[in-house]
């Protein structure tokens, strides 16, 4: 607990006692360990300040210039760093007769600077690093003047090293010279330098003179655009962009030690996706993390609307701070064509389940540096109209109707066709290829077709005699009237065919075939006539003419077709 003990009456120009004996802590085996003093004048008149104005023993003589209310605080600490509540005292200080008045130098302002080994940090005006400061007392009547000198540091260097201040030849005199160092460390600030001027009669008069220590900031090089190089992780299909910035350099003009306060990172339009700044001292690596679940989402990466910032403050001793900056984008590189196909030849096939033509090609193939997925367009042919990329390489899906009469027509020939290729950001060169789609003409399959017949033994047999064996190698059969679907044509492109066959001969006669026939259905009902073969004098049999037409190609001939009996 915090107790003020001040005296029973308080005058101006006069040395006043102070004092915080009666201060105490009720913690057992605690006790009071510290004092903060602090005296004002509630007006805060200019030139009444208090001297000293602030104090930190548990006595304090206290100098009121002026006549008038004034207000002190305590409050005190114990010996675990707990300070207490503040205690606060009004008084008034009633004027003194006749009090001495105080002249001093003029305020000033200086610069400072740092300089040797080791580095001593002083005032500087550009001539000197020390202080001409003066005073001058005067009271009614004849009287002789002592002086006392004292400096109130900065206020912003409470936790730093205190400056040494040295008053030469002494703080005693009317005018010495002041010389204020730190060892490298912060100088700058208001020193306030106090002068108590006593006269023979024991009054004071309280004059100060101050002085502004400056302080200029320190000057930071570097800084600009730092490209990022990115690439895509398919494995968690994201974008991964990641470097360094350029190293910076920096100064102090006052020769003050300096030291990074660290980098800030600031951006928009980014999304809020991951921007990760680590410190490198005099550069910074910098990572940029965009996951990609759509084509949208490239444009948190690389867009009109991004904007990423990284800084780095220093810092002075003093505090005065400077900065660079970067701004951080993010690099791409287009896909480039790597294979160009300037010319392509396949065949088509007929997709019976979709009942089209289609033919499928290889074109050119692209490669992208910074494996971004690529996106594939073709123009220039309309039955041309699908694309795909596998590995880089732009698949080509052509595609034609089926309109109820064999006619690849509108498939087959040449088309020139023009791919575009593009990543997520930009396009790359277009791949252009003439693709030249083949038709196989419908063929017959052999001049000569087997049908198998279901022969049976007949009970009249007839016998032939090798005569080398000595035994019976033919037997008389029965031929029974068959009827079979025969393959006879085929279409190596699948095709639907229209398919004409008519046989001739007494023993073979075909069925109408559908038009438009496909697969199975182009496998002509074919009857075949039985009869008794007399020791193999009747062997059932008949031509078959055949015209076939895909309805760009087609084939005829003659198919021989023959009842066999299977083994």
């Amino acid at each position: 607990m915090a107790v003020i003990q001040a005296p029973a009456s308080v005058q101006s120009h006069r040395s006043s006692p102070f004092g915080a004996a009666g201060s105490h802590d009720d913690d057992v085996g605690d006790r009071v360990a510290g004092w903060s003093w602090t005296f004002a004048a509630p007006d805060g008149t200019t030139g009444c300040e208090p001297l000293p104005s602030a104090g930190t023993s548990a006595d304090l003589a206290v100098v009121f210039p002026c006549a008038g209310e004034h207000v002190v605080t305590l409050t005190v600490v114990d010996s675990l760093g707990l300070a207490s509540a503040p205690a606060t005292v009004r008084f008034r200080v009633e004027p003194s007769l006749d009090p001495p008045v105080v002249a001093t130098g003029p305020d000033a302002s200086v610069g400072h600077r740092c300089s040797g080994t080791p580095l001593t940090c002083t005032p500087w005006d550009g001539a000197s690093s020390e202080l001409a400061v003066s005073a001058s007392g005067a009271a009614p009547g004849t009287v002789q003047f002592r002086y006392r000198w004292t400096v109130e540091l900065p206020p912003e260097l409470a936790g730093q090293p205190a400056p040494r201040v040295a008053f030469l030849p002494g703080n005693d005199v009317a005018s010495p010279t002041v010389r204020i160092e730190t060892d490298g460390t912060a100088i700058a600030g208001r020193y306030v330098l106090a002068v108590e001027a006593v006269d023979s009669r024991g009054m004071i008069a309280v004059g100060r003179q101050r002085v502004d220590v400056g302080n200029r900031p320190p000057v930071v090089s570097g800084g600009g655009r730092v490209l990022l190089p990115h690439g895509f992780e398919a494995a968690t299909s994201r974008f991964v962009a990641s470097g360094e910035t350029s190293p910076a350099t920096w100064s102090d003009p006052d020769g003050d030690p300096v030291q990074p306060v660290g980098f800030t990172a600031t951006r928009s339009g980014d999304g809020g996706n991951v921007l990760d700044v680590q410190g490198l001292g005099d550069r910074a690596r910098i990572t940029v993390v965009v996951p990609y679940t759509r084509p949208a989402d490239a444009a948190w990466l690389i867009g009109p609307d991004v904007s990423r910032r990284v800084e780095l403050v220093v810092s002075d001793v003093n505090g005065a701070r400077g900065s660079t900056a970067w701004q951080v984008e993010v690099a791409n590189r287009a896909p480039r064509l790597a294979n160009a196909v300037a010319a392509a030849s396949v065949d088509h096939t007929y997709e019976a389940p979709f009942q089209r033509y289609a033919a499928q090609a290889a074109l050119s193939t692209w490669v992208d540096d910074d494996g971004d997925p690529l996106a594939f367009s073709v123009s220039g042919a309309a039955p041309c109209a699908e694309v795909a990329g596998r590995q880089g390489t732009a698949w080509v899906t052509c595609g034609a109707p089926f309109t109820g009469r064999p006619g690849p027509g509108g498939l087959v020939g040449s088309h020139d066709l023009l791919v575009a290729v593009a990543d997520p950001f930009e396009a790359g060169p277009a791949g252009a290829t003439r693709l030249e789609i083949r038709n196989r003409p419908p063929r017959l399959l052999a001049p000569y077709a087997p049908m198998p017949v279901a022969c049976r033994a007949d009970p009249v047999a007839c016998c032939s005699t090798d005569p080398g064996k000595g035994a019976c190698v033919q037997h008389d059969v029965v031929f029974p009237q068959t009827t079979s679907a025969l393959a006879i044509v085929v279409d190596d492109d699948g095709d639907p065919l229209d398919l004409a066959a008519t046989a001739t001969g007494a023993c073979l006669s075909s069925a109408p075939i559908p038009p438009a026939c496909s697969g199975a259905s182009c496998s002509p009902l074919l009857t075949m006539c039985g009869a008794p073969s007399a020791c193999g004098a009747f062997i059932p049999m008949g031509v078959l003419a055949v015209t076939v037409h895909d309805g760009l190609a087609g084939a005829s001939g003659e198919v021989q077709v023959e009842g066999v009996c299977p083994p």
